[in-house]
């Protein structure tokens, strides 16, 4: 599911967009105004942000600006009437993925809306509510970031990858340590040690005797 957050000022705009968003599986949290945007943002997992330029406080593109200096990198989308082209050119020198000039059409945010989705899935592993993010190589659980070693995140990625497929512990060997003499002895506490770490895997990786392990 896309999480997105829509800061529009126009009401009607505001609610017609969430309506259309809903209707295609998005969960979206919406505003007239630019409130404590970066406490948001922290707060939880937000892969789009839809933003108007013009609002009651002001031009939003310093606080773009602002978000994208302190680090945050998930996409943004500029809804506006400034369609002039030096101001097509400052909105994405400042930070924005997408520009959006009203009057527009919804089918075609929702349709750029699909693309970065598309592209959002080929860069994330998702198994339940735990979500490996391949290009950061971070790991989210239920939405807060969890610190992982290379060597956990490497095993996650290669269960998450192969999921319902039992993996030999040489294939895993050679998968994760990058070598085929990892000891089993080391492949089993690994294993164990990612257990503790995520309680909910405790059931969902089995040890097949005599083959290796499967995540079902």
């Amino acid at each position: 599911m896309l999480n997105v957050v829509l800061i529009e000022d126009e009401k009607d705009l505001n609610e017609l967009i969430c309506l259309h968003l809903r209707e295609e599986g998005m969960s979206v949290q919406s505003f007239l105004d630019m409130p404590d945007l970066e406490k948001i943002l922290q707060g939880e997992r937000v892969d789009v942000l839809i933003i108007d330029r013009n609002l009651p406080s002001g031009d939003s593109i310093k606080s773009i600006q602002r978000l994208r200096t302190f680090g945050y990198e998930e996409s943004v989308i500029f809804l506006t009437a400034k369609s002039k082209q030096e101001e097509v050119y400052e909105g994405f020198e400042h930070g924005c993925d997408d520009y959006l000039c009203k009057p527009f059409e919804m089918r075609e945010l929702l349709l750029r809306l699909k693309a970065m989705m598309r592209r959002k899935l080929k860069d994330r592993l998702q198994y339940g509510d735990c979500v490996l993010l391949l290009g950061e190589r971070e790991c989210l659980y239920e939405g807060k970031s969890i610190v992982l070693s290379t060597l956990e995140f490497e095993l996650l990625r290669c269960f998450f990858e192969n999921k319902n497929e039992t993996l030999s512990r040489q294939f895993l060997s050679e998968s994760v340590w990058k070598n085929d003499t990892t000891s089993d002895k080391s492949i089993n506490i690994a294993i164990k040690r990612l257990k503790q770490k995520f309680p909910f895997l405790k059931d969902k990786i089995l040890a097949i005797r005599g083959l290796g392990y499967r995540l079902c």
